[in-house]
């Protein structure tokens, strides 16, 4: 009797212990990811590194990317076939100017030129004067009301991966002022556009990992944005229901200079607004 109780005993601690190595271990692979994750959080901001940055500081840092330079190993791409030899694979197609028009506009600009003969960076490019230039080009023809507009650009190359932001700040008469950004992604050796799911792959990003990243960060933006409404002000209301948060559906986004990936939604760029969500890792 003694020796089958002590059997019985013995069995339930042995299964105790197994129980609880398994906990032990879910807990740690948790708390592993966890830090993996959290450890993508860190920006760098001249030569300080920001550990677990708030969304106010992502997004000052990111725009700090906008110099109207190309960042990389441009050299190693010396068979790529340019639009104008004498030029860099990106360069400034208007070069940084300032026109101005008392009482009717007041206009910075740099625009950039992809110098990459292809049907897909002639697209590019083609957007690019859809988007930015044809404006520019509107407001002078035709504003009637003062109006203040600021283009700035930024490129990188990484893994063979070229990079390109455009960003714009827009502000018509007493209207909101309203931030545009668009984003190119091209491999320099393929000569393939670069999806978002290439990103991922490269640097074994898991997507479940990135849709909770984008979810966590829009839903903390939009209850902060609801605090400010109930103090009065303005504010941009985001749809957490839409389907845009989810990682397939991504479209404008950049790799930063040490490779890092910048997922961009810029609300301006479909409303009057400069509201944006800078998701960083």
């Amino acid at each position: 009797m003694v020796n089958k109780t002590a059997t019985k005993l013995l069995y339930i601690l042995i299964t105790a212990i197994c129980i609880a190595a398994i906990i032990v271990g879910v807990y740690a692979q948790f708390f592993k990811k966890k830090k993996e994750e959290d450890s993508n959080l860190n920006i760098i901001v001249g030569n300080t590194t920001i550990s677990n940055p708030t969304q106010v500081e992502i997004k000052e840092a990111f725009k700090l990317l906008f110099t109207n330079e190309l960042f990389g190993p441009e050299s190693d791409f010396t068979n790529i076939e340019k639009l104008d030899e004498n030029k860099g694979i990106v360069y400034s197609g208007i070069d940084k100017y300032t026109i101005t028009k008392e009482d009717r506009y007041d206009i910075v600009a740099t625009i950039p030129m992809i110098n990459i003969k292809g049907s897909i960076t002639e697209k590019y490019n083609e957007t690019t004067q859809t988007i930015f230039v044809d404006k520019i080009n509107d407001i002078i023809q035709n504003s009637q009301i003062n109006t203040i507009m600021d283009v700035k650009y930024t490129a990188y190359i990484n893994d063979d991966i070229l990079s390109v932001a455009i960003m714009a700040s827009i502000k018509e008469g007493n209207s909101a002022q309203r931030v545009l950004i668009q984003t190119y992604n091209y491999n320099l050796k393929t000569g393939r556009e670069v999806r978002i799911y290439d990103i991922l792959k490269n640097r074994q990003l898991e997507e479940d990992a990135i849709n909770r990243r984008i979810k966590s960060v829009v839903k903390k933006a939009a209850e902060d944005a609801q605090n400010i409404q109930g103090a009065g002000y303005d504010i941009y209301t985001r749809n957490l229901e839409s389907n845009i948060y989810d990682v397939a559906n991504v479209a404008n986004f950049i790799q930063g200079p040490n490779g890092e990936l910048y997922i961009i939604y810029a609300y301006g760029n479909q409303a009057f607004t400069s509201e944006m969500d800078i998701i960083q890792v």
